[in-house]
């Protein structure tokens, strides 16, 4: 084990629109501790394809952002995980050193930029000596491979999904913060990789005001978004659907982006491109005091933070529910978010 950053304590500024009555929703949030980062080397440990790294019998936790993530495992999964991979998959022994920077949720847009990448980020010098190592699904996102040519990654290998991996050597540096949580220097360094290899300095395409739907997605989508268009297209908004675009198009558009509005989702990751001193309106379920990822990021980014409280359509779980937007509370958030400074 050898420490690649030291702990440090990480303050976050209230919301640009902070209402006293909603203080429960952001005061958990406003200081937090991020433990150190190490490098850890594991020998001769077992890789399964959905990424989980197997020592003997034991399964690591590693393999997950959270522990309850092992204990929920353990509780289900973990017989079957062991049978698959001693027994059921072909063995592929690695006998270079490889890296991994890989938990369980890495595959989604937002934990890969946010959580995936600081991981490479802080291992950049050593890139050309190692083989990066990724579980099958990471080979079929186009974000993926576009974001480790910016980095310059060259060696890199995919488990495929009928294998498990016999690694004699695997380098892991752990997170550089806790998911949903960031280290200002090492997101904004991720954040300078990919403006300097996507951005657009040019001023083309220019998107000054965006908004980005989730109308497309399963869950957490803007009930009426039909009534809150109009609104937003008076204000001089374009409706961007993320899916529609490449990774390089959505980077070139956040870079020109002065102000971002969206609901909690992984459109709003992008506000990972936007300009120092941008502004984000996030359409928030009216409880949630959990899903904060997106406030704390914009403090780490230097961007100023707006929100709106929405009441859920039907079930009331913030993690799946459709919000409405009040079409008349949007028209006034908006016009906070646009006055000048």
């Amino acid at each position: 084990i050898a420490t690649i950053l030291p702990a440090a304590a990480s303050k976050r500024q209230l919301p640009r629109n902070f209402d006293e009555r909603d203080r429960s929703l952001f005061q958990h949030e406003l200081e937090h501790d991020i433990p150190p980062t190490y490098l850890l080397k594991f020998h001769d440990v077992l890789v399964s394809a959905e990424g989980l790294i197997v020592k003997g019998l034991k399964l690591l936790p590693e393999s997950f952002a959270y522990p309850f993530e092992l204990d929920e495992w353990k509780r289900s999964s973990i017989a079957k995980l062991l049978a698959t991979n001693y027994f059921l998959r072909r063995r592929r022994a690695i006998e270079t050193e490889v890296l991994w920077i890989t938990d369980y949720w890495s595959k989604g847009y937002f934990h890969w930029l946010t959580d995936a990448l600081p991981r490479l980020f802080v291992m950049r010098e050593r890139l050309d000596q190692l083989t990066l190592m990724l579980p099958w699904e990471f080979e079929t996102r186009e974000f993926v491979a576009a974001s480790l040519d910016a980095f310059g990654v060259k060696n890199v290998d995919f488990i495929k999904q009928n294998e498990v991996l016999e690694c004699r050597s695997l380098l892991m540096p752990t997170h550089t913060a806790p998911s949903g949580h960031f280290r200002e220097e090492t997101i904004r360094g991720v954040r300078e990789i990919l403006l300097s290899a996507f951005g657009n300095s040019q001023g083309q395409d220019r998107g000054d005001r965006i908004y980005i739907t989730r109308r497309g997605a399963g869950k957490r989508r803007i009930a009426n978004e039909q009534e809150i268009v109009p609104v937003l297209d008076r204000e001089g908004f374009q409706v961007i659907c993320a899916e529609d675009l490449t990774f390089e198009q959505q980077v070139r558009l956040a870079s020109q982006t002065r102000y971002l509005v969206s609901n909690h989702g992984a459109g709003l990751a992008n506000m990972l491109f936007m300009p120092a001193g941008g502004r984000v309106l996030e359409l928030r379920h009216r409880t949630d005091y959990v899903n904060n990822c997106y406030f704390v990021m914009s403090s780490a980014l230097d961007l100023n933070y707006f929100y709106q409280l929405c009441e859920p359509q039907g079930q009331t779980d913030p993690h799946t529910a459709d919000l409405i937007v009040n079409p008349q509370e949007l028209e006034r958030s908006l016009s906070r978010l646009l006055e000048s400074e």
